[in-house]
């Protein structure tokens, strides 16, 4: 089987950090209009990329290594006490997984998600064009993860990428009028259970940052390691062990 060769990219210009004050950002990616393979992709998603839309990228900043890849290892992690009042708040809901395209239900809560969370934001407003570009394009490696109530109302999506060995949270987005089901911690849970079922070792929560209070909390669910740029390490009391 032939390897299929990559070419990386870096941007020309470093960018305000928007977790860290008083920093800068970059990246390296690929291009967002090659035809990555599967098996690339998977690669490249175990060495602490991530993708936003058709965009694989991994930061690699200037003067900074703050952003590391986690994951949850599936067969060891226990819910916390917290975690499982999460769960019992919200087993009337069931979860169903959908194609990523475009639905109005979705694209409805979506907007109403980023008007009343983030209208301080860079995405807000959201649009039909943002929110195509970000969550439905990409490499074919997507899907939605769906809970519904009892009505079959649409509560909350999470989109998630599915590799060869784990699950890889994408985004979430939910109905912001429900603060008391604490819907963002129960999609992380509900994917845990996902890989769980599907029998895959590890659930992907995107970059941990310690020194950010918007990315430290993945550190939540334990056990987790961390990427360092070499090798996967845990991560316990927030050191990297």
């Amino acid at each position: 089987m032939s390897q299929q060769s990559i070419e990386f990219y870096r941007h020309i210009e470093d960018s305000p950090c928007s977790y860290l004050d008083n920093k800068v950002s970059n990246s390296i990616f690929i291009d967002p209009e090659s035809n990555p393979s599967e098996n690339l992709l998977n690669l490249l998603h175990t060495q602490g990329f991530r993708r936003s839309g058709k965009l694989v990228y991994r930061p690699e900043c200037p003067s900074c290594n703050a952003c590391h890849s986690s994951r949850i290892i599936n067969s060891e992690f226990r819910p916390s006490k917290s975690q499982k009042r999460g769960i019992s708040k919200n087993k009337d809901l069931k979860l169903r997984w959908v194609d990523a395209k475009f639905y109005d239900e979705h694209y409805a809560l979506y907007e109403e998600y980023i008007a009343l969370r983030h209208g301080d934001g860079e995405m807000h407003p959201a649009s039909i064009e943002q929110y195509s570009g970000f969550l439905i394009e990409g490499h074919g490696t997507h899907r939605f993860l769906e809970a519904r109530d009892e009505r079959g109302v649409l509560i909350a999506c999470c989109v998630v990428d599915v590799f060869y060995d784990g699950l890889s949270a994408i985004y979430s987005y939910f109905d912001p009028k429900q603060d008391k089901r604490s819907l963002g911690r129960y999609m992380v849970l509900a994917l845990v259970s996902q890989g769980i079922e599907m029998k895959l070792p590890y659930t992907y929560l995107g970059y941990w940052i310690k020194e950010s209070s918007k990315m430290n909390y993945k550190a939540n669910y334990q056990p987790l390691e961390v990427f360092d740029g070499q090798i996967w390490r845990k991560l316990i009391n927030d050191e990297l062990i």
